[in-house]
């Protein structure tokens, strides 16, 4: 979170801390991990309990995520319409009320300022709302192939990249197609794990290693200008079965210091409103605007005032999002933890 904050609010021209697709796609990837093992294990007890089971679960499925991602989300969305954000004091909102600014921005071909980081969101409860068709009512010998082509799908649209946009896209890779090997990626580790892989197996490290390299491999050589032999498509590829170690370790746990520096509470407290962080952080410098216009005045543009506005700018989101996650996320979850018991 904090390197997408930081490329997001520094000026232009600042350096940025690492490609930001390592942190974003992560996500993505643990999206699909986490909702595809809870979808797995949703199927398990509902089975084992017998008779119709599929529509009932598809409902409390979407009432339960409604409740986690869509409240916040709109609270987001109203206060960019609150703070005039260009893009959605127009017509455009209505691409981020129903979960298409990915495809609005797609043939935007650049990024709404302060509203640029909602495609991913978009792009998430498309994922969100499709998965579980997938997951639940394909059977179960068929899970891994289609999971393996769905996955598939990404790496051969931006290998079609151009002629994708002589439709007229001018950002094919912000279109969904484009980004299902993150989640599938995620979904593979999940299904692997619900049938008896380890997480600390070794074949999953040497794979995850592997692929760590290729990515660094192609990344690197990418921008040295060197040539790819074709294999820029799937660079995200190989970065998500990379992240598949990191998914796999971090659940597992660490020890010594490392351990204990994760378990501190004030990271531990990041972790429980990063959602808000990630919602918010790109609003807090159009709030800042609106609070403290003399920030704008020519002597924070660089240097130390350039830093005290991007301290500013992280006050904001964070007082945001813990806003959020009081009065909005946290009683949402009571009512979620209650839809997931019955009622009891």
């Amino acid at each position: 979170m904090i390197a997408i904050a930081w490329d997001h609010w520094c000026p232009p021209g600042w350096p940025r801390i690492f490609p930001f697709e390592i942190f974003l796609f992560f996500f993505l990837v643990l999206t699909g991990y986490l909702i595809t093992g809870s979808l797995l294990r949703e199927r398990d007890r509902s089975e084992a309990r017998g008779g119709p089971w599929k529509l009932e679960a598809l409902k409390t499925y979407q009432i339960r995520r409604g409740l986690r991602i869509l409240a916040p989300y709109y609270a987001a969305l109203a206060l960019a319409w609150i703070v005039r954000a260009p893009d959605v004091t127009g017509a455009s909102i209505g691409w981020y009320a129903f979960h298409l600014s990915n495809i609005h921005m797609a043939f935007l071909g650049y990024w709404p300022y302060g509203t640029n980081h909602f495609w991913s969101l978009a792009m998430q409860q498309q994922f969100y709302l499709a998965w579980p068709l997938v997951i639940w009512f394909l059977p179960r010998r068929w899970l891994v192939v289609a999971v393996v082509v769905f996955s598939a799908v990404g790496p051969i649209t931006r290998i079609h990249h151009d002629d994708i946009q002589m439709w007229g896209i001018a950002w094919p890779q912000v279109l969904t197609w484009a980004c299902l090997d993150y989640f599938g990626i995620g979904g593979l580790l999940a299904l692997a794990v619900h049938r008896g892989m380890s997480l600390e197996s070794p074949g999953l490290k040497v794979i995850s290693g592997v692929a760590l390299l290729a990515y660094l491999a192609v990344f690197g050589g990418s921008a040295m200008g060197w040539q790819t032999f074709g294999l820029r498509s799937f660079q995200q590829t190989f970065l998500s079965i990379a992240l598949c170690g990191f998914i796999a370790a971090g659940t597992v746990g660490f020890s010594g210091r490392v351990g204990k520096i994760l378990e501190h509470r004030v990271l531990q407290r990041i972790g429980q409103v990063s959602y808000g962080i990630y919602l918010f952080h790109n609003l807090a410098p159009l709030v800042t605007g609106k609070l403290m216009w003399w920030l704008w005045n020519g002597s924070f543009e660089t240097g130390i005032g350039a830093l005290f506005r991007m301290g500013i700018y992280a006050a904001v989101t964070w007082g945001l999002a813990l806003a959020s996650w009081r009065w909005i996320e946290q009683p949402l979850q009571e009512v979620r933890a209650k839809l997931k018991s019955g009622g009891k």
